[in-house]
């Protein structure tokens, strides 16, 4: 081989072993800002991950749960947000079907159906509602310290706990006589164990506050509400509005 070719082929490997890499740390970059709460400047790298790589099981499920997360963050209206939810939903279904054992891709699955069930009818709510705890269930098994699946059983197990009787009767017709009672306490204890795993997210804190208040133990609600408004150090996309709303409750408890 002569030499200039021998140097353009070393170039040409050094390029591609470069452009790996180059993936390697923006998966790792965009896994960090994901976990500090910063999800839209790490959904702006995983979708150009994706459009490179669209087999990507870690592509797929975190440009899907990011995808909801961030639009859910919005507070739009149906028409404008619903697009990207069944888009989240069509990339979770994808990564699952490349690989059913990735926990993170049902926990994708469950938050989007989750956000995408706040418009459905009220039919469509209850069998939505049995895909998103088989999602949950199926993650946990595979994950038994997911924080996000946790604070998804939290939220199923409190609407569930909200259901009258009819409701309740639906809902055992879909799932079966087996179909266990959720109660508030239920919905308590998962968020619990989502700020275990997971202690600096206020999410977390400020539902088990609201649940604490649906449970008439308001002193434990303000306990959890002014440990949340008083967090200096989470600074995620949804700290402000958060914090807000934990504000809102405690005057309201108050």
């Amino acid at each position: 081989m002569r030499k200039s070719a021998f140097i353009f082929t070393i170039t040409i490997l050094s390029i591609c072993s470069a452009i790996g890499q180059s993936n390697a740390d923006l998966l790792k970059k965009g896994l960090y800002l994901r976990s500090a709460g910063k999800c839209k400047d790490a959904l702006a790298i995983f979708q150009p991950l994706l459009q490179k790589d669209s087999n990507n099981v870690a592509y797929l499920q975190y440009t899907a749960n990011l995808l909801a997360k961030v639009w859910h963050d919005k507070e739009v209206d149906e028409n404008e947000c619903t697009p990207y939810y069944i888009k989240a939903i069509y990339l979770a279904k994808k990564a699952i079907k490349i690989d059913s054992t990735s926990a993170e891709a049902h926990y994708a699955y469950a938050f989007a159906v989750g956000v995408l069930n706040e418009y459905a009818s009220h039919k469509q709510q209850i069998a939505n509602g049995k895909l998103m705890k088989d999602e949950i269930d199926k993650c946990l098994k595979l994950n038994p310290n997911h924080a996000g699946a946790y604070h998804l059983l939290g939220r199923w197990s409190r609407r569930m706990a909200e259901f009258n009787g009819f409701e309740k009767l639906m809902v055992k017709t879909l799932y079966g006589a087996s179909l266990p009672e959720a109660t508030y306490k239920d919905a308590a204890d998962a968020f619990q164990k989502a700020i275990v795993y997971e202690p600096e997210y206020l999410v977390h804190q400020y539902e088990l506050a609201y649940t604490y208040h649906e449970m008439d133990k308001d002193v434990d609600a303000q306990v959890w509400l002014q440990h949340a408004i008083n967090d200096v150090s989470y600074k995620g996309d949804d700290a402000d509005n958060v914090k807000d709303k934990c504000r809102k409750l405690l005057a309201k408890i108050r």
